[in-house]
């Protein structure tokens, strides 16, 4: 608030110095000293106030927002409920901006493990076509995805759906 009517205050003595300016027709030298003092002043008073309003990031002020970290994402391209056979494409979509593993397991309803694959994913977008083979089981099934969105910081996704046939 003090800032604001200091601003006020400097911005209407700066108006009286330019008129002062202008009335001299710019032949007085205390007319345009006072009027680039006011202004160097509104200038350095408005910098102040602007630099106080941003996060000091360390011994530099910046009011950037901060770049995000490197981070993982997986999506699997399908719905909770549906229907799979042996032989059907699970499709998985990752965006990668560092290296890391990505493990695949699908589990029984009992928590048995039906079939597993781990793999070493290299920094891309792409998709995984994953392929269900699970034998002779028939039922309700969950799919696990386990990764890491930041560095040594894991996830797991899951999806339910049905083996038939």
């Amino acid at each position: 608030m003090k800032r604001t009517i200091m601003l006020i205050g400097l911005g209407i003595a700066f108006v009286g110095a330019s008129l002062w300016v202008m009335l001299s027709g710019g032949r007085s030298a205390k007319a345009i000293r006072a009027k680039f003092r006011l202004g160097g002043a509104i200038l350095t008073l408005v910098s102040l106030t602007s630099l106080a309003s941003c996060e000091n990031g360390g011994f530099m002020v910046s009011c950037y927002d901060p770049a995000p970290p490197p981070h993982n994402e997986v999506h699997i391209n399908a719905n909770v409920g549906t229907e799979f056979r042996n032989g059907d494409e699970i499709n998985i979509y990752y965006a990668f901006d560092f290296a890391a593993t990505l493990s695949l397991s699908v589990l029984s309803e009992e928590g048995v493990e039906l079939q597993s694959e781990v793999l070493t994913l290299e920094p891309a977008d792409e998709y995984i076509h994953f392929i269900l083979n699970v034998g002779d089981y028939r039922g309700k099934a969950t799919l696990k995805v386990c990764y890491n969105v930041y560095e040594n910081e894991p996830i797991e996704l899951a999806l339910d759906f049905v083996i038939v046939e």
